[in-house]
């Protein structure tokens, strides 16, 4: 019975120290001669170094309104190899706002945020119900990247509404595997 409870409790504890660890999330694998790529995930929150000019905005990293464009880079942990990325935005109905992501300075993915809503600059002044903002899955495609790499993301805002602005709102670039 003793056993059964510290086992218990053993599991408790690891599920509250994996549910409270901050740290990039990487899993690796060993398959005999080495580490085998898996999923990396790396936060704008938590592991991106960005310009002064970023923000929370309204649960995602954005830009601070009337502060043009900015950077944020972070150095990739996962292992070598060929990844999947995917990048994770946070659309709004009042703008279109660029962005690229990079690998050591190559561009791989850019383009421009779709708007949230058909609606757009018509949005009423309760937006956050009638208009909000969507997170969209943007696929920046397959790409070789090596361990300690400088990963990029480029934002710059959009005032297509008469001083409402659309802020490059971003939450992460997911890596996955591929054979």
């Amino acid at each position: 019975m003793r056993k059964v409870f510290m086992v218990l409790v053993a599991g408790a504890l690891l599920g509250i120290l994996s549910a409270c660890n901050s740290s990039t999330e990487v899993e690796t694998t060993s398959s005999g001669g080495g580490a085998v790529a898996t999923a990396v995930t790396l936060g704008a929150f938590k592991d991106f170094s960005c310009t002064s000019n970023w923000t929370n905005r309204d649960g995602a990293l954005g830009l601070k309104a009337y502060s043009g464009s900015g950077t944020c880079q972070a150095k990739f942990p996962g292992v070598s190899g060929k990844y999947r990325l995917t990048l994770t935005v946070q659309t709004e109905f009042d703008g279109r706002p660029p962005y690229s992501v990079s690998i050591n300075g190559v561009v791989v993915k850019s383009g421009t945020y779709p708007v949230s809503s058909s609606l757009g600059c018509s949005c009423p002044k309760d937006w956050r119900s009638v208009c909000p903002d969507i997170d969209v899955d943007f696929d920046a495609g397959i790409h070789q990247v090596n361990t300690g790499d400088v990963i990029q993301f480029y934002g710059k805002e959009q005032f297509a509404c008469s001083g409402n602005g659309a802020y490059a709102k971003w939450h992460r670039i997911v890596f996955i595997p591929v054979p």
